[in-house]
């Protein structure tokens, strides 16, 4: 792989990948749902450890209420449209509301990525997916370190040591092939 151009190497990274993809794609079709009941657990830890439970219980509640609400509003403005129109309600069409708070969605939603990683780590299918995930995050690291001086890999592995992260599998071979036009 040695003097690949970027292109060639995010072309590997992303025909790699899409190995990974199917692979996982695979693994999950084992246990279909596998990864949405991790999701939805995922979530519901992330309320509860964010203390957002019972807040959400209430919004919840609010929004069968005005869930309810809506769905009445909509009815009686569909019936006057329609007895302006002189037609059935059956033909107005209905309209939506939504409402979320950008903040609250980005916090739940990193705190259930730790979650959906907590969850997954708890069986054998879940550990395939997250090494098949971190391959797939680390593969343009790979590539290039398999096309790296000896000074990159080393310093690389020296990164590692003061994260205390080891490497993914394909690092560590990426590591082992011996850089071109250096002596092994």
């Amino acid at each position: 792989m040695a003097n690949l151009t970027v292109a060639e190497k995010e072309h590997w990274r992303d025909r790699i990948e899409a190995r990974i993809d199917r692979r996982i794609e695979a693994i999950t079709a084992a246990d279909p749902g596998l990864l949405e009941r991790v999701k939805q657990e995922a979530r519901h830890r992330a309320m509860e450890s964010l203390g957002l439970a019972e807040h959400q219980a209430e919004l919840d509640r609010i929004e069968k209420q005005r869930a309810e609400l809506d769905r009445r509003d909509v009815q009686v403005r569909r019936e006057m449209l329609a007895r302006v129109r002189g037609v059935p309600a059956e033909h107005i069409d209905f309209y939506s509301r939504v409402v979320d708070h950008p903040e609250i969605r980005a916090a739940v939603a990193r705190r259930q990525a730790v979650h959906e990683e907590e969850i997954l780590a708890t069986s054998d299918l879940g550990r395939q997916i997250q090494r098949l995930r971190a391959e797939r995050e680390g593969l343009l690291d790979s590539i290039w370190l398999a096309t790296s001086p000896s000074q990159v890999r080393a310093f690389w592995r020296k990164v590692g040591e003061l994260l205390g992260e080891e490497p993914t599998g394909l690092e560590r071979e990426a590591l082992t092939i011996p850089p071109a036009g250096e002596e092994a």
